[in-house]
């Protein structure tokens, strides 16, 4: 089994553990919604996908979830109560990629917005205060694309920036779909379960670097 050459991350509930339902909490404190009917709307309506897409900016999103979800909420209030689904990074994650990056090319590519990444990239892991994502030789956030995955094109626009054959990468994340779409690609796609993402992953690395 030949050596992978590159890896791409995805980040919530791989590297950064997130927790959905903390967010659709803190938005029924300003709606007439309950969690569960703002939960329902979010995921059946898929509401925040275009603004995950780059196709809304932060007031628009704003705006919209307002509208559709009858939030009655400050913009800052908007923010924390979207941002509640952030969770505390895994201990040891920077010290974890740091030791992969004498073996790997490393790429982070993760579905997320503006609001969000204005707070995770905030986070100070390193030795120095560095962020994790100092780590990666290259970081895709797709609201900056313009593209989300499960999309055929995400992959391929990083394939071909990063310059790497499917068969060269491996691609870990806990979407399903995401999955089965890189997999479409000839990329090594591995479902990772957000309780065990760490040994899970170095279990299946362990499988190609003796």
């Amino acid at each position: 089994m030949a050596a992978p050459k590159a890896i791409i991350f995805d980040l919530g509930n791989v590297l950064l553990p997130i927790d959905l339902s903390l967010t659709y909490e803190a938005f029924s404190a300003f709606s007439s919604l309950s969690s569960s009917e703002i939960a329902s709307a979010i995921l059946e309506h898929q509401l925040w996908v275009s603004y995950e897409a780059g196709k809304q900016t932060d007031a628009e999103f704003r705006g919209f979830l307002r509208e559709q979800l009858d939030l009655t909420i400050s913009d800052a209030d908007f923010d924390n109560a979207f941002s509640a689904l952030l969770l505390d990074f895994h201990t040891g994650v920077y010290e974890w990629i740091a030791s992969l990056k004498s073996q790997f090319h490393l790429v982070l590519l993760s579905n997320t917005s503006s609001i969000h990444a204005e707070r995770f990239t905030k986070v100070s892991l390193g030795p120095e205060g560095q962020n994790l994502f100092s780590l990666f030789n290259h970081v895709y956030y797709s609201f900056e694309m313009g593209l989300v995955k499960p999309d055929l094109a995400i992959y391929q626009q990083v394939l071909d920036e990063q310059r790497f054959s499917p068969e060269e990468v491996l691609f870990f994340d806990d979407n399903v779909a995401n999955i089965n779409s890189a997999k479409s690609m000839g990329i090594q796609s591995f479902l990772i379960d957000p309780t065990r993402s760490f040994i899970q992953i170095q279990e299946i690395l362990n499988t190609y670097v003796s």
